[in-house]
């Protein structure tokens, strides 16, 4: 039995010392590696150096780039919030300037009006078809009757009423194709005979002065206003200026392109003459 128990505790201690033995030995191959890996180590560190700085480069310039747009999507934020307000402010100037202008131009046409004896009423354009024909934000409920003339600021004459109705109406300008208006050339000698005509429209905005007398004299830049003959307007009411001269000796006529006084681009109110009676 005591040789067994030798054996046993002589057993025990040999695997004691090849435990101890494989730890130092493994400790010794990691120590060795590591002093070989550091070259290693270095290596890979050193040609990976400028690929590390510009992830980190770009890692930075992301991080102020998420910054820097975080802050300006505050900044736009801002700015929306400030150009919602101008325009809040610029709309009610525009109102208070389009009250102001239709002011000015009521007082300027009532003036005229007042000298002539003509009532009128003051509209609004809200539309222009193809055809030169205006819609007005006047109708029947404000007096407003077919065929009555429409002005505007300046006592130029822009067509007629063509259709009537409870709110609004149609106005046929005086380019529409099917407007014809008697005018006569406003000379300078007030004891020269009168040169009468007709403009007519011919679309687009345009008109054109016709059944001029080949021998009459006209010129360019003369000044062209509605005549006694013409029953649908006042007379001396402005119509158009002369711009070029068409004529043919052959023929009893002559014609000449004009430049109409009525501009609807810059048309904000029109006035349609209530009194005005045919004769």
């Amino acid at each position: 039995m005591k040789g067994v128990k030798n054996f046993s505790i002589h057993r025990r201690n040999h695997n004691l010392l090849q435990i101890l033995l494989s730890g130092m030995i493994i400790l010794l191959i990691l120590f060795v590696l590591n002093i070989l890996l550091l070259p290693v180590k270095n290596f890979f560190f050193y040609i990976s150096a400028p690929i590390q700085k510009i992830v980190w480069s770009s890692s930075k310039s992301s991080s102020v780039f998420l910054g820097s747009f975080l802050n300006s999507a505050s900044i736009f934020q801002e700015n929306e919030n400030l150009k919602k307000e101008n325009q809040s402010l610029l709309s009610q100037i525009a109102v208070f300037k389009s009250i102001e202008k239709g002011s000015l131009a009521q007082d300027s046409v009532l003036s005229a009006c007042q000298n002539s004896g003509f009532e009128f009423v003051m509209a609004g354009v809200i539309g222009l078809n193809d055809d030169d024909i205006l819609t007005i934000n006047k109708g029947s409920d404000d007096g407003i009757s077919e065929e009555m003339p429409v002005i505007n600021q300046q006592n130029a004459l822009a067509g007629k009423i063509l259709k009537v109705y409870k709110n609004f109406s149609k106005v046929m300008l005086i380019s529409n194709k099917n407007s014809v208006v008697n005018v006569k050339v406003q000379q300078s000698d007030v004891l020269a005979p009168e040169i009468d005509g007709v403009i007519k429209g011919s679309g687009g905005l345009s008109a054109y002065l016709d059944l001029i007398p080949v021998n009459n004299n006209i010129n360019l830049n003369d000044v062209l206003v509605t005549s006694s003959i013409d029953k649908s307007s006042p007379k001396d009411v402005l119509v158009a200026k002369i711009t070029q001269i068409k004529k043919d000796d052959q023929k009893p006529f002559q014609q000449a392109q004009v430049n109409l006084f009525f501009d609807v681009k810059t048309a904000d109110n029109l006035f349609v003459i209530t009194n005005y009676k045919k004769e």
